[in-house]
């Protein structure tokens, strides 16, 4: 279903003061804060920002495995998956890169992806028998066309989800049943993403450089700040309407509302308590300042349509 961005009242941002400055914030990385929406632990991103520059993940597997070691704990599931397998391969083919154990594991991925693939596309197939006739032959050709890429072992361009669900929207967008067209939608996102599947990941990884595919382990673990209200509807870009989310979590949102992000992740109201008990211990350390919290609670209450009510209350304990 496409989302429509609604503005809601700059009602939380009436904070007289910057809580906390960006490089303040940035600080509080350091202490294993769970990112907001997921609840999962995120990475300083000066550490990633190392690794990034001291090229500490480029060559054997063997020895990549071991950088990236101390980080398994706090890589997302399909992430922590893929390297569990590389840490086995790495034992078995000590001489070979990350993206060379990807090729050797390629083709059986390849297969299970496209079997995915392809269920999905033959129910979206389905709804041709009640669809207006020029609708159901755009439909057919797009369906028919992105059956030649997937079925194709070496295609002249691989198969992207993104544009695919892109026409597939502007196929549908003159249906005049908005639950239809709604379902048509809601079954062609449950295309995998690397993100979701191994052997999605597998299949978009393979082709990349070794240190890439490394890369991508940990980048969607990386903390990042999100901006509560988009800045597209003139959400401010200071602690005001920050929060600390991981990199996974703030690219899946874009410039939704947070009633969408709740609505992909229902548990989020559960890890954003965790969220406010870990800044709510830092206060009490000194180490991050109560109208921070404050303003996060009130913030996220308001955006969230009352969804996400903190408890706040050991911050006055």
């Amino acid at each position: 279903m496409d989302r429509k961005v609604v503005k809601i009242e700059n009602a939380a941002f009436r904070c007289k003061e910057i809580p906390l400055t960006r490089k303040e914030l940035r600080e509080l990385f350091k202490f294993h804060i769970p990112c907001l929406c997921c609840g999962l632990e995120m990475m300083h991103p000066d550490e990633y920002t190392k690794i990034l520059d001291d090229h500490l993940l480029v060559g054997k597997a063997y020895d990549v495995v071991k950088v990236l070691e101390p980080y398994e704990r706090i890589m997302h599931p399909v992430e922590r998956q893929v390297f569990n397998m590389f840490k086995g391969m790495a034992q078995k083919y000590p001489e070979m890169d990350f993206q060379q154990l990807l090729l050797l594991k390629k083709e059986i991925h390849e297969l299970a992806l496209v079997k995915i693939q392809s269920n999905i596309f033959n129910k979206i197939s389905f709804y041709r028998r009640i669809l207006p006739k020029k609708t159901a032959r755009a439909l057919r050709k797009l369906i028919i066309k992105t059956n030649d890429i997937i079925f194709d072992p070496k295609p002249h361009k691989p198969f992207s989800r993104r544009i695919f669900i892109h026409k597939l929207k502007q196929i549908v967008s003159n249906i005049e049943n908005a639950k239809i067209r709604e379902e048509i939608i809601t079954i062609a996102k449950r295309l995998p993403r690397s993100s979701d599947e191994v052997c999605a990941f597998v299949v978009k990884n393979a082709r990349k450089k070794s240190e890439i595919i490394a890369l991508n382990l940990i980048h969607p673990s990386v903390g990042t700040f999100e901006h509560l209200m988009p800045k597209c509807l003139k959400g401010q870009n200071n602690s005001l309407n920050f929060a600390l989310e991981c990199t996974h979590c703030n690219n899946s949102r874009h410039h939704y509302p947070i009633s969408y992000q709740i609505e992909e992740n229902p548990y989020m109201p559960e890890n954003a308590q965790y969220h406010f008990d870990k800044l709510i211990s830092l206060c009490n350390k000194k180490l991050c300042k109560k109208e921070y919290v404050e303003n996060l609670s009130k913030t996220l209450y308001n955006l969230s349509e009352g969804i996400i009510e903190a408890d706040i209350n050991n911050l006055y304990k």
